[in-house]
């Protein structure tokens, strides 16, 4: 995983079987805005 390409997907977080990646929003509340999640 490399932050540099990161499209704020959360595929890595909702994948992640052992919790070990913690995303979180970027700094100053960019990127997408998903619903429901």
């Amino acid at each position: 995983i490399n932050a540099a390409n990161c499209v704020h997907c959360k595929t890595c977080d909702i994948a992640d079987p052992y919790q070990i990646i913690d995303w979180v929003v970027p700094e100053g509340g960019g990127g997408p805005n998903y619903e429901g999640m």
